[in-house]
């Protein structure tokens, strides 16, 4: 750090983590993303490292930008925080919101790091903190979040911050995490083979599942798109998205692996590391990922006719 406190939105101090300070930018420092990031960096008490903004996300900025100026007493929900690592002194990437609540009190998230600073739980870290903030604020009753289907550590980032994945469309997924199951997890006790109690014996945890197509490399004769889903919740319900459909030999490959993965294995067991499953047809070569959504607590009694017997 330069030993500059660094400049923020006004009325709104940064955020410390275990590891960095999140940054809410001023109007004048979302523009120097795009004209000076040296002076950004610098307003930031960060080094000066002759990074700049990538192409890609100028668009994104400029949108952003304009939506500050717009709508003046929202530029919290429309700026970025930038994410600045403090024994480093380094600015490594950022997080925020793509505007305020709507009617359902629902607000999105989005985060980006550079790459050099990927795999260091630093997104994990800043999701916690954003989503912890939001849920503060007056009227948020829900944070949303999408990732590519192809982004991997990103729908790992948001599964271990508590977010659940509730639907797929074309080439995303999408992730929440209500209010309401943020304070519910103060109540929850679940040991590391995956089973506890939650006010009382006879309760065990499971995972809801997503099993998403995330390659088709041949000829698939059963009209399967990338993207294409069903899911697995409340023990043994399985659900397709509004109009979708699945092919019914890819399901068949895929559905022994799926009591295993709603469970909690050993760290080591394969089980818990591996998550792609194809189909059998080889012509097809289409590959299936399963991915954890929300941990649900269930009652013994309601999904066994034997009776529960304390232990």
């Amino acid at each position: 750090m330069n030993n500059q406190p660094p400049i923020h939105l006004d009325g709104y101090s940064p955020l410390r983590t275990q590891r960095m300070l999140l940054v809410p930018l001023t109007l004048d420092q979302m523009q120097l993303q795009l004209d000076d990031y040296a002076a950004l960096q610098h307003s930031l008490g960060a080094k000066v490292t002759g990074a700049g903004l990538e192409r890609k996300l100028r668009s994104t900025v400029a949108r952003s930008i304009i939506y500050m100026r717009q709508e003046a007493d929202d530029a919290v929900w429309n700026t970025y925080w930038a994410a600045v690592l403090e024994e480093e002194g380094i600015f490594v990437g950022g997080i925020g919101f793509k505007g305020p609540a709507n009617a359902e009190g629902e607000v999105e998230l989005g985060y980006g790091f550079d790459a050099p600073y990927h795999k260091r739980g630093l997104a994990t870290e800043a999701v916690m903190a954003m989503t912890a903030w939001a849920f503060e604020q007056p009227n948020v009753m829900t944070v949303t979040a999408e990732t590519d289907y192809t982004n991997v550590a990103s729908a790992r980032v948001l599964q271990k911050t508590g977010f659940r994945l509730y639907t797929t469309r074309d080439h995303f997924l999408y992730w929440r995490r209500d209010k309401q199951e943020r304070s519910a997890e103060s109540k929850r006790e679940v040991d590391g083979a995956g089973t506890g109690t939650v006010n009382g014996e006879g309760h065990f945890s499971l995972y809801d599942l997503a099993v998403v197509v995330e390659a088709i490399d041949g000829n698939c004769t059963c009209n399967m798109r990338v993207g294409d889903s069903f899911f697995l919740r409340n023990s043994s319900s399985l659900s397709l998205p509004d109009g979708g459909h699945f092919c019914v030999y890819a399901l068949q490959a895929v559905l022994p692996l799926l009591p295993a993965k709603q469970r909690l294995n050993h760290p080591a067991d394969w089980m818990e590391t591996d998550s792609r499953a194809v189909c059998p047809d080889p012509a097809c070569q289409l590959v299936m990922r399963v991915d954890r959504s929300a941990q649900r607590v269930l009652r013994h009694d309601d999904v066994s006719p034997i009776p529960w017997e304390p232990i």
